[in-house]
């Protein structure tokens, strides 16, 4: 049974890691995203092949992995609210998970050295404590700006931390019972949590990654068609004057203050809820006061600030991350819509 559950967590690991390089996505998230994957493929690979050849149960315990799943998920929490890591503090952060592999390395080579039952008590209760605190920074400490912009990465972050802290609460269990006491009295199924844990880890990174393929196939041709048939729809709107007043200024002051816009995903249904209003009175808004649909009137505030990133940046931006750190899914639309709006390519609004 355990050997079919990795098989599964193997097969959408790896078709994950494929979808999200066919996204050909730059944006740092997604990137950190196929990192996390990676990692937990790496652990389920070592995991799928203990069982076929029955390895020692210490090898399984020492893995590294969980070293570095902790500050990944603290880079990408950093990569939302767009706070940069210099490179010694990524370093930092990193440092624990090379220790780890070079004391797991060194296991493997003088397994005598480290039979000692403090030294598998000491890695049980860094490796718990480590990881509860990287979960417990992410869901109650790391407040970064733009909430409403990055509403998806957030959810998806702040879930994956959750998971991460019941792994942690699994490993007081599993250390309490074995390294206490030499065995499972409570008959926890230690390994089986920690799979189910896995998998759902992977299922979130794989809706995340397949929601954001929809995005793209709806933003740039689906959602906008419908939204200039509506636009033609409501040349006249059936609400108050003082009505329609409100709702633009609550617009305006979502798009300004929130910049809400930065959000990939952002659909005129999921605009709608976050001014909670009815769709088609955001419709009606849309099309009598602003005349302009849901799409052109968002990537008009996504234009001018990749207008402002351009003018502000140190370091020049590749169009892709330009494109993404807009708001963009797609760097063909971003220079489309440039185009359009500034009158040149964003290379030539560079160079001006």
């Amino acid at each position: 049974m355990v050997k079919y559950v990795l098989c599964c967590i193997l097969i959408l690991t790896l078709v994950t890691l494929y979808l999200g390089y066919k996204k050909n996505s730059h944006a740092l998230f997604q990137q950190i995203m196929n990192l996390l994957v990676v990692s937990i493929l790496l652990n389920v690979t070592y995991l799928f092949a203990a069982e076929e050849v029955s390895l020692e149960g210490d090898l399984l315990l020492y893995l590294p992995f969980v070293f570095l799943d902790g500050p990944v998920l603290c880079f990408a929490a950093h990569a939302i609210s767009d706070r940069k890591f210099s490179p010694w503090k990524v370093t930092a952060h990193l440092m624990p998970f090379l220790l780890a592999i070079i004391f797991y390395v060194l296991r493997c080579v003088y397994p005598v050295w480290f039979d000692a039952p403090w030294i598998r008590a000491s890695h049980f209760t860094i490796k718990t404590l480590f990881l509860l605190f990287y979960a417990l920074y992410i869901l109650f400490f790391n407040h970064g700006n733009g909430a409403g912009a990055y509403k998806p990465q957030q959810k998806l972050v702040q879930l994956l931390a959750f998971l991460a802290l019941i792994c942690a609460m699994i490993f007081i269990i599993f250390t309490y019972n074995n390294i206490f006491y030499g065995d499972n009295r409570n008959g926890v199924p230690v390994g089986s949590l920690i799979y189910v844990i896995l998998f759902i880890m992977v299922f979130l990174v794989f809706r995340y990654t397949i929601n954001s393929f929809v995005s793209i196939g709806t933003g740039e041709n689906g959602t906008e068609m419908e939204d200039k048939e509506e636009v033609k729809r409501y040349q006249k709107s059936t609400l108050s004057e003082a009505l329609l007043d409100s709702y633009e200024q609550k617009l305006y002051a979502l798009m300004i203050r929130q910049m809400i816009f930065l959000n990939a995903e952002l659909s005129l249904q999921s605009l709608a809820k976050e001014l909670r209003i009815p769709k088609h009175h955001l419709t009606q808004v849309l099309s009598v006061r602003v005349g302009e649909n849901f799409y052109h009137y968002v990537n008009r505030f996504r234009i001018d600030y990749a207008c402002k990133l351009i003018n502000k940046s140190v370091v020049d931006l590749t169009l892709e991350e330009l494109a993404y750190k807009s708001g963009f899914n797609s760097k063909t639309s971003f220079n489309r819509y440039f185009k359009k709006q500034v009158g040149c390519t964003p290379s030539e609004y560079r160079n001006l």
